[in-house]
């Protein structure tokens, strides 16, 4: 329903080419009728009814049928529009080659509006060549529906004569016309395209979002995966979030579920739990299709192992991580990473979140419980904690790791005395317990623990005190965040993303902008913790103004890690700007970075051909980049002159006091400015000399 009622015509007339093209229900035509109802737009209005009536004669299983003499005859009568769009949806392919005749006869690109879009769509299948010139001229049209059709029928007839007319349209205020003409042009230069193609998809408008989504489903899959995984972590619209997820199940890759996972790590809240069931419905999909051949449980224990392995690996080579904090216990691990699968469904699945587009067949996959993971109930082993006191610590470490909300509840008085006498990893895990099912009032206990040497129990403060008193956390968070200790600064920076994203880029910016070298490196290390969207920008600035090797180096793995075309231009940006001594390790950057993202895009292009184009747009925006100075430097001549100060003679061009008499300058300027001043001053020392005169008569007379 919102797909034909909302602002995007694109999207309305998708939507009914689909449904004019199989076997309706009643249900599409209910939606239709309700629809009808709605829409202003009289060419969408049209469209609708055309689409109501076709599905009512085949819901009835009546055969809508018109003869070749019917339909030239019916051209003749505008009056009967209705019944010549009904005729052209039901022409038979046979019979389309003499229709197309009959249509070009009555100059088919003059009639009115509303049923020249059924016009385009039927010459998009039927058409050839020859019909290119009618088509090019409703690229001019003044309805954005008719245009969009225009051009979504000549991309099929004739592309390669659609570059003068797409560049003009990819600057048009209609967003139906611009969306679909960036479509066109990635024919013609990829990253351009892209590039216009990146405005609308993270813009603030949802609906400019939703209609880049429906075109980037038109682009080669890989060129757009790490955009739609960018906006993933950047918005929690269940109708943008249903897009995004029926993208990915309908091109589900075994890498694809990693790549969402590693960014969900530093989302929170409800965003990570709707992520979550994103990953689930992507790796159902890859079950489906028997891309994997375990179950689903093992395939997500199989992926939170090879995330921790590749996090340990990257942290190694940007920063120098000791063997004590490289060997990761179960709990620096749930410390690391967030678990995949939690205790409630985030969307009940016979609730499915009602939003607008909520009748889609692809809506946002829920979060199963662990009972609808493994396919039966799940048995907790029973907690027996009468024999708790006779535990070794890591089996009371264990107990608790089990203990459900309800456990809690019933035994709280106890577990809150534990506080009190338990140590290492039993109060820590007490302490992880207390910040899942705990009050504000636990708190102040909680804080009395903050400060130990005991890695583990911090990290358990860090989790606890983000839940139960974020603002006394805040204080410690930004010290936590550069601790000695990695796996207390791994927890710290996790959980201050999940409380203030904005507060964590500043620190990182001016972690990776320190005079110490050591200060950069912690900011590189961190920087592997969080969503790289927080750190996108301050690693390219970070890169541009660095002077040593090594953290050139360190900078270029990071970026190389997270590849795309807007990146890769970046950096090459960057590397020609750098400084002579750091050409070479500048290039390896940048050559490293095209040959992963050359891997990511699945090798639609090249290394080389990525270069080139990067070199290419280097060369555009170092035009762009002259002419703003250029234009800067002509504005700040004309204030200069504007703010001309004849005392001081600052003005450029212009002559100072001091100048003219002590310059022997020829120039006719100079000169008559030179006599101006003599004159002036001979005026001023004559009407001084009268006045005093009249001065001296006035007192003592004649």
């Amino acid at each position: 329903m919102s797909a034909l009622t909302g602002e995007n015509g694109t999207l309305a007339l998708t939507c009914l080419e689909e449904i004019d093209q199989h076997e309706p229900t009643r249900t599409q035509a209910e939606i239709l009728k309700q629809a009808l109802d709605v829409v202003k737009n009289p060419v969408q209005a049209f469209q609708i009814k055309k689409s109501l009536r076709l599905a009512a004669f085949k819901l009835k299983k009546t055969q809508f049928k018109v003869s070749l003499e019917g339909l030239e005859k019916l051209l003749e009568d505008h009056q009967r529009l209705d019944d010549l769009a009904l005729g052209i949806a039901t022409i038979e392919a046979a019979e389309a080659f003499l229709a197309a005749d009959y249509f070009r006869t009555a100059k088919w690109q003059e009639f009115p509006a509303p049923i020249l879009v059924s016009f385009c769509n039927f010459f998009k299948k039927h058409g050839n060549v020859a019909d290119s010139s009618a088509l090019q001229d409703l690229c001019r049209h003044h309805d954005a529906n008719v245009i969009t059709a225009a051009l979504a029928a000549l991309e099929k007839l004739d592309p390669g004569n659609m570059q003068g007319i797409i560049v003009p349209l990819l600057d048009s205020p209609q967003n139906e016309v611009k969306a679909q003409a960036i479509q066109a042009f990635y024919r013609w230069n990829r990253g351009e395209a892209l590039k216009h193609l990146l405005k609308l998809l993270y813009s603030e408008n949802d609906q400019e979002v939703i209609l880049a989504l429906h075109h980037a489903a038109y682009f080669p899959y890989p060129e757009v995966e790490p955009y739609l995984i960018r906006l993933l972590t950047q918005t929690t619209s269940p109708s943008i979030l249903m897009r995004i997820t029926q993208i990915f199940k309908g091109n589900a890759n075994l890498d694809l579920p990693f790549r969402i996972f590693w960014v969900n790590r530093s989302l929170s809240g409800q965003h990570q739990s709707l992520v979550k069931g994103i990953i689930l419905g992507v790796v159902r999909a890859l079950a489906d299709s028997g891309q994997i051949k375990v179950s689903v449980q093992d395939y997500l224990s199989e992926l939170k192992e090879r995330i921790r392995q590749e996090e340990l690996k990257l942290l190694k080579a940007t920063c120098k991580v000791s063997s004590e904090e490289a060997e990761e216990d179960e709990k620096t691990e749930e410390a690391i990473l967030p678990e995949l699968v939690p205790q409630k469904p985030a969307i009940s699945p016979s609730e499915p979140p009602k939003t607008e587009g909520s009748e889609s067949a692809a809506s946002i996959p829920a979060t199963p419980s662990l009972q609808k993971v493994h396919g039966g109930p799940v048995k907790i082993p029973e907690i027996d904690f009468d024999k708790y006191d006779t535990l070794t610590e890591q089996e009371k470490a264990q107990l608790l790791a089990r203990v459900n909300a309800n456990f809690f509840r019933e035994n709280r008085p106890k577990l809150s005395n534990l506080l009190n006498s338990a140590q290492g990893r039993e109060l820590a895990s007490l302490i992880n317990l207390f910040g899942k099912f705990g009050t504000n009032e636990d708190a102040e206990k909680i804080k009395s623990f903050v400060k130990t040497d005991n890695p583990d129990i911090v990290c358990a403060c860090i989790r606890a005190l983000s839940t139960l008193d974020t603002e006394y956390l805040c204080l410690y968070l930004p010290q936590f965040m550069q601790d000695k200790n990695g796996k207390i600064r791994m927890t710290a920076t996790r959980v201050f993303v999940g409380i203030d994203r904005d507060r964590i880029r500043g620190l990182l910016t001016g972690l990776l902008g320190a005079l110490s070298v050591k200060q950069r490196l912690l900011g590189v290390s961190m920087a592997m913790l969080v969503d790289f969207n927080i750190v996108r920008q301050p690693l390219l600035d970070a890169l541009h103004k660095e002077t040593s090797v090594e953290m050139v180096e360190k900078l270029g793995l990071v970026l190389s890690a997270n590849p795309d075309r807007e990146l890769l231009n970046s950096v090459y940006f960057i590397a020609q700007n750098c400084r002579s001594s750091l050409v070479m390790d500048h290039k390896k950057v940048v050559e490293q970075l095209a040959d992963n993202l050359t891997i990511a895009l699945s090798h639609i292009s090249t290394a080389e051909e990525l270069l080139k184009e990067a070199a290419a747009a280097y060369e555009v925006e170092l035009k762009e980049v002259k002419t703003a100075k250029a234009l800067e430097q002509k504005q700040g001549g004309l204030k200069s002159s504007l703010e001309f100060n004849p005392i001081a003679g600052e003005t450029p061009g212009e002559i100072s006091i001091q100048e003219i008499f002590t310059s022997n300058n020829a120039n006719p300027k100079a000169k008559r400015a030179k006599l101006t001043i003599v004159i002036w001053v001979l005026v001023a020392i004559l009407w001084g000399g009268g006045m005093a005169m009249l001065a001296l008569k006035l007192l003592f007379g004649e």
